[in-house]
């Protein structure tokens, strides 16, 4: 189990019946194949107190997983990148997030049950999902642009719902609502407006920076080798040249720190720039008044079954497939990031996440 110190300051400062528990979860999922490896960063205040480490980057077991380990983080892309992204444009005018989302992909041209928003997108209850039963979601081709293609041409298989009903599909959509809106590739827009103001030096979108040596590179489920994107539609439209928000962020726990921190200073940066403000801090704020699975603001998630009860209403969060999730507390000026690269059971290694969190959110008032 790896430690950091900084300048001599601890680095750990939970009390040690926590940081034991949650090296105990870590050292079991390791045991028992669920994990390769995992990377905890908690915050607070703008000072880390919990940072530790265990296992490897990759099955050859060649590196060993630390805080500075840069992986894909599978679907918490959507916020890291794409949510950010739409908040910065939202602070500039540029989008209504209640405007009807075909006045900014013209291009659509698939029927629709019932006008859609923005909102509706980001918060996953457009009817735009896979449909049961069919092995292969309605828009897939090999051919990455040929998926954007058809992604302007399909129609969604269900009437919008009140519950969410989790789909990549409703964010790719909005990757290509931040490009139109934007005027380049969301690659671009995310590194000078987000990962060099916020000096997120090891972050970028589709594959890893090139100053980044392998021995830093981590592997995620379903990849042959460190540095590549697990989500088998993000990988195919990065790999055929174009762009997406649903999956394909690089990052490692230290730079994803710098982003929640952003969040908790009100979207400013550490020297006080504004990447946003109050209204984009209003559109994402929890609300305890609504209580289902899967209920969300504007794309951060609020609940979950995995969430312990005493958080719902309080942090924001998200996770990934393949062994990620990031949470912050407004109200308690925290963060937690808990990295894994899962190689075993979805479920198990979720739970476990959010049982690591939960620990850190208790450690902190």
């Amino acid at each position: 189990m790896n430690a950091k110190t900084d300048t001599g300051e601890e680095r750990n400062a939970v009390p040690d019946g926590f940081r034991r528990r949650i090296s105990d979860i870590l050292q079991a999922e390791i045991r028992d194949g669920v994990i390769l490896g995992g990377a905890v960063l908690a915050g607070k205040g703008g000072k880390v107190y919990c940072e530790l480490a265990a296992g490897h980057t990759s099955p050859e077991r060649v590196s060993a997983m630390d805080t500075d380990t840069v992986l894909d983080v599978a679907s918490t892309t959507k916020v890291g990148a794409l949510i950010t992204a739409l908040l910065i444009l939202h602070s500039r005018g540029l989008i209504d997030f209640d405007a009807p989302f075909t006045e900014y992909l013209k291009d659509f041209s698939a029927p629709l049950y019932e006008p859609l928003t923005v909102r509706d997108l980001a918060n996953h209850v457009s009817g735009f999902g896979d449909v049961r039963g069919q092995k292969q979601r309605p828009y897939f081709d090999e051919s990455g642009i040929r998926m954007l293609e058809n992604m302007l041409i399909t129609p969604p298989p269900h009437p919008p719902t009140r519950h969410a009903c989790y789909s990549c599909w409703n964010y790719i959509l909005l990757s290509l609502i931040a490009e139109r809106i934007a005027g380049e590739t969301l690659t671009e827009f995310c590194r000078r407006e987000i990962f060099e103001p916020l000096r997120m030096n090891d972050s970028s979108l589709g594959k890893p920076g090139p100053d980044i040596p392998e021995t830093r590179l981590g592997q995620t489920l379903g990849t042959n080798r460190p540095g590549e994107i697990s989500d088998f539609v993000a990988m195919r439209i990065f790999r055929d040249g174009r762009c997406t928000g649903n999956a394909g962020l690089f990052t490692s726990a230290k730079d994803y720190a710098k982003l929640l921190e952003c969040y908790l200073r009100g979207g400013r940066t550490e020297s006080g720039k504004a990447l946003f403000g109050e209204a984009e801090m209003a559109e994402i704020r929890p609300d305890r008044s609504v209580h289902f699975h899967g209920y969300r603001r504007f794309g951060w998630s609020v609940y979950e079954k995995f969430l312990a009860e005493p958080m719902f209403g309080s942090v924001l969060f998200h996770s990934g497939w393949s062994g990620q999730t990031i949470l912050f507390d407004e109200s308690r000026a925290m963060y937690g990031i808990v990295l894994t690269t899962r190689c075993g059971d979805y479920d198990r290694a979720k739970k476990d996440r959010f049982d690591i969190l939960h620990e850190l959110w208790q450690a902190v008032r």
